[in-house]
């Protein structure tokens, strides 16, 4: 490596003014004959004048911070001349900040997202969205550097204002119970659950005896099969009246056994580990528009699951929300494999057992099926019967139907009602007090359809709707310059509760007394149960792990299927974010923790042992293979394509989600790397003749590094010694800097020790996220106060997100 001692006869002088050290280090590679990873150096003024020029020095310092430029093969400046000029260009972009900070920084006017809309209409009219999804027709939004809150991608088309029509309807017509306050009743049904002749008549097919399901002799029914086709139960007594009448909570009970858990038919029983717990699933189903005859159904929601063990029938309790028009199912959920595949494998891989030879030769019908499943005495969910009672109604009428209508009687519904209650609406709505003249338009549309002889309740509906497709509803408008308290209450709530303000931050707002109380206002959120939201949503945007679902692993992948690893995986994820808030952990930990939070099946899929349970629980992880957010299973699938690993997407994944840099696209002409299906030799060998392309080669010394140290994770992010032909997985690599790795553990230790760049990542991502825009550079001056603050007070996570509320930035637009 070239030494600038060695090169330069006066580094004292010219070397530490920005133009003398470019034109020595840097121009060469980003001047008029090259500007590899797309950028120009050699343009710059002497003294900062446009937003572009100070983007660009902050780069430049940002990179000799890093000690990643110049590379290691070029010439070196000191480490005086590097601290000099790192002084020199910190200074100038300082001086320039106070001169440009007012020229951006604004949050567009910006319509609420989908997950926004959809946690409001339920706070606002007091409705269950967890099973009813308002937003779940809306068009996918515009992903801007990962998150969707983002005001100049949130557009609004003429597709989605139709579907705020459909879902303003819909929102409205639930939250309307003019009705007499619902009684709970009592339903049960005892084993059997099949039928047959007359009783079957009518009923779906789910109910009928046919070759998977049988009368038994016994006071209780047996579940062999996963979900379908002997694997489920239904109830009878909701089936004919269209499951339950009225949207609510509702107890359900079951009485059931696991039955001979352990079984030795071998490999006949598939990839059932024997042994397992087994377990139940409370569904609801909604068989309205679907095929009746064959069972299935049009709509389906999982309300709970459990781990039975016992042979002994115990009860299981549920208290659950079932929608109008659902019915209680119950499913074995890790049944062997269906019914249908079961009586073909048991009389053929396990013909020699005794139980199954009088039935091997039979051709397959009701007979055959029959008599293999009761013979058979393997894994079984042994269910008694089911009880429902509810809906337990604690209110009525219900929140929305008082906030809509107040304690109006129907026939109190008129013309010189109606203006009071679209009044009233509005202002919960509209999250502050309507504007003059605003609600005219709305006003005039009841006005003309009362004149037109619609009923005054249709009217009054009809006015609702249009507040919630309103500008005032929808949009998210905080002004200019510092934000009042109603804006900045709802910029607080949204940030953290995805949702508008609650009455204790409405309450302090009306009184103009938010901003004194800001921090503890902001603290005693992130202890709200709300503030499950903003771990799901911002960790789901921050790690894109909707890419899971987008490029779902293959069939191939057969335990994460079988395991329901995906739910694990993303659960885990957000259980750690959830766990450091709630500590207030350092941001280091995010890297360094030696710890994860794991059920059985996520355990075992990480190669840990004696964890028990379908529950997520903090497990010590072993020294050596895991440890922090690199090493989760859903940051390796989420980095991954469904199929196999490419050390290229996974280390641009690292750099953008960890170390907050985002490199430039590669140019057009050059083909893409394609993942690793061969083996790490070819890969490598890929890579290497990759980077002796001069566009390509300074960002790939950046990206395939953090790639191949993780390639020992699987496309699932299970640990591999080799590829698939038994090729060595070479996992070792140098970093931008110049620091060496062995292999994942050696690597993770260099991350931890560049912690700061991750905290420097994390706090503009989540700065971004409370914003509701992408940064500029004159947000840098706030996101450099942040980080001083919070390593002076040692400061944790939780601080973090304080110190972002009190922020300059949070408190302006």
């Amino acid at each position: 490596m070239l030494t600038s001692s060695a090169s330069l006869a006066d580094e004292g002088t010219h070397s530490v003014e920005p133009q003398g050290f470019l034109k020595s280090y840097c121009i060469r590679c980003h001047g008029p004959d090259a500007q590899k990873a797309d950028r120009r150096f050699d343009n710059l003024p002497a003294r900062i004048v446009t937003l572009d020029d100070m983007e660009r020095y902050q780069e430049i310092v940002d990179q000799l911070n890093l000690a990643s430029m110049p590379p290691e093969d070029e010439l070196q400046p000191s480490a005086a001349a590097r601290r000099k000029i790192i002084e020199r260009v910190t200074g100038m972009i300082a001086e320039a900040q106070a001169g440009l900070s007012d020229t951006g920084g604004h949050s567009v006017l910006r319509r609420l997202n989908s997950w926004e809309y959809r946690q409001t209409i339920g706070d606002l009219l007091g409705l269950n969205v967890e099973v009813w999804d308002p937003a779940a027709d809306f068009p996918a939004e515009v992903m801007v550097d990962g998150f969707d809150n983002n005001g100049a991608g949130l557009v609004t088309s003429g597709m989605l204002l139709n579907h705020y029509l459909s879902a303003a309807e819909e929102a409205i017509r639930r939250a309307t119970n003019f009705g007499p306050r619902p009684e709970s009743r009592n339903w049960s049904q005892n084993s059997p659950f099949y039928f047959s002749g007359k009783e079957s008549r009518d009923l779906p097919k789910l109910f009928q005896v046919d070759r998977f399901r049988f009368i038994p002799d016994t006071p209780y029914t047996d579940l062999y099969g996963r979900h379908y086709r002997g694997g489920h139960i239904g109830f009878l007594p909701l089936v004919r009246q269209g499951g339950v009448k009225q949207s609510g909570q509702y107890t359900v009970r079951v009485r059931a056994a696991a039955v001979s858990r352990r079984h030795d038919y071998g490999k006949a029983l598939g990839d059932f580990r024997n042994g397992d717990p087994l377990v139940m699933e409370l569904a609801a189903v909604d068989r309205r528009g679907s095929v009746e005859s064959t069972g299935n159904v049009s709509e389906m929601t999982s309300l709970a699951r459990i781990e039975l063990t016992e042979a002994e029938p115990q009860w299981f309790e549920w208290d659950v929300y079932i929608e109008a028009g659902f019915e209680p199912e119950v499913r074995f959920r890790n049944g062997p494999m269906a019914a249908k595949r079961m009586v073909r494998l048991l009389t053929t891989q396990a013909a020699d057992r005794p139980e199954f030879q009088p039935f091997v030769h039979l051709k397959g019908g009701m007979e055959k099926a029959h008599g293999v499943l009761k013979a058979y005495q393997g894994p079984r969910l042994r269910v008694w019967e089911i009880e429902l009672q509810g809906p337990h109604v604690e209110a009525w009428p219900p929140q929305g139907h008082q906030l809509l209508y107040g304690k109006l009687a129907l026939d109190e519904i008129t013309a010189q009602t109606i203006p009071g209650r679209i009044e009233a609406f509005a202002k919960a709505a509209f999250r502050r007090e309507p504007v003059d003249l605003e609600l005219e338009p709305i006003q005039t549309l009841v006005d003309r359809k009362l004149s037109e002889g619609m009923e005054p309740l249709d009217a009054l509906k009809l006015g609702f709707q249009a507040i919630l497709c309103s500008p005032g509803f929808l949009y998210l408008n905080m002004g200019e310059g510092e934000l009042d308290d109603t804006a900045l209450a709802s910029r607080l709530a949204y940030f953290l509760s995805s949702s508008p303000p609650d009455e204790t931050l409405s309450a302090l707002a009306a009184k103009g007394e938010l901003r004194p109380n800001l921090e503890s206002q902001a603290m005693r959120l992130t202890g709200d149960p709300k503030i499950e939201r903003f771990v799901h949503h911002f960790v789901r945007r921050w790690l894109d792990l909707d890419n899971i679902g987008a490029m779902p692993p293959a069939e191939s992948f057969l335990t994460y299927y079988r395991d329901n690893l995906q739910a694990a995986m993303e659960a885990e994820i957000e259980a750690f974010f959830r766990h450091l808030l709630e500590r207030n952990a350092p941001l280091s930990e995010f890297l360094a923790a030696d710890y994860a939070f794991l059920n059985r099946e996520l355990a075992l899929h990480y190669g840990i042992e004696g964890v028990s349970g379908n529950e997520l629980r903090q497990v010590k992880l072993p020294k050596g293979k895991r440890g922090g957010l690199l090493s989760q299973g859903a940051f390796l699938t989420a980095s991954a394509n469904g199929v196999d690993t490419s050390p290229v997407v996974r280390g641009v994944y690292v750099l953008e989600k960890v170390l907050g840099y985002r490199p430039p696209p590669p140019p057009p002409d050059v083909p893409a790397i394609e993942p690793d299906i061969r083996g790490a030799v070819t890969i490598r060998e890929q890579l290497k003749k990759h980077r002796q392309v001069e566009t390509c080669a300074e960002c790939h010394r950046k990206i395939d590094p953090l790639g191949f140290a993780l390639e020992n994770f699987d496309a699932i992010g299970m640990w591999r010694n080799d590829y698939a032909q038994r090729v060595p997985i070479d996992a070792t690599g140098k970093l931008i800097n110049g620091e060496a790795f062995s292999g994942f553990g050696e690597f993770r230790d260099l991350m931890i020790a560049q912690s700061d760049q991750f905290s420097r990542c994390l706090t503009e991502k989540l700065m971004a996220y409370a914003l509701g825009r992408e940064l500029e550079v004159t947000d840098r001056p706030d996101i450099d106060e942040i980080l001083m603050k919070l390593k002076s007070q040692d400061g944790g996570l939780r601080d973090l997100i304080l110190l972002i509320v009190q922020s300059k930035a949070f408190g302006r637009n």
